[in-house]
């Protein structure tokens, strides 16, 4: 389906904090395409390099791993991604699934760094590439968001630098 007016000014929302920082909360009902626009969001912030740490905070643990699987399914099959970005999408396609060969990747003779876990994407340390080492982490609102961090490449430590909350009303 196209996207109604609301979802136009909710992606437009995002987009503005994604670039400029901020806060807001939007409600929306269930089934409207939430879920849906934020995983796609901490895509786009993430791979254009506007933002490098982007937590994606879900209603428990099983929410942020479906979360995870669904952005790895997207770098992984999407063309055009694949297209825009193959920077990123490359290295991610040649694991073919397989975890543990993320810890050998190299490019140019120089290892990507590149992980794969059940909640934490960290895209191919790729000189010149904006997205280079950029991190998409899923957690559960009940699991641990606080103090976050992580090493760069570079050896800095990090925090999240934007954080989208998804359905953080439990039963």
């Amino acid at each position: 389906l196209e996207f109604s007016e609301d979802h136009e000014r909710i992606i437009a929302d995002i987009q503005q904090r994604v670039l400029e920082g901020g806060l807001k909360a939007i409600a929306m009902p269930r089934g409207s395409g939430k879920t849906t626009i934020l995983i796609r969001a901490a895509i786009w912030a993430t791979a254009y390099g506007h933002r490098t740490f982007v937590v994606l905070i879900e209603a428990d643990g099983e929410a942020a791993k479906e979360s995870m699987d669904v952005i790895k399914i997207e770098w992984e099959t999407n063309q055009l991604l694949f297209e825009d970005f193959p920077e990123i999408a490359a290295p991610i396609r040649s694991l073919e699934g397989i975890t543990q060969r993320a810890n050998a990747q190299t490019y140019k003779g120089e290892r990507t760094l590149i992980s794969w876990t059940a909640r934490e994407l960290i895209y191919p340390t790729i000189a010149g590439s904006k997205a280079s080492g950029t991190t998409i982490r899923c957690a559960g609102i009940h699991g641990r968001i606080r103090g976050m961090q992580k090493l760069t490449a570079d050896g800095e430590t990090i925090r999240p630098n934007f954080i989208l909350v998804n359905d953080p009303q439990t039963d």
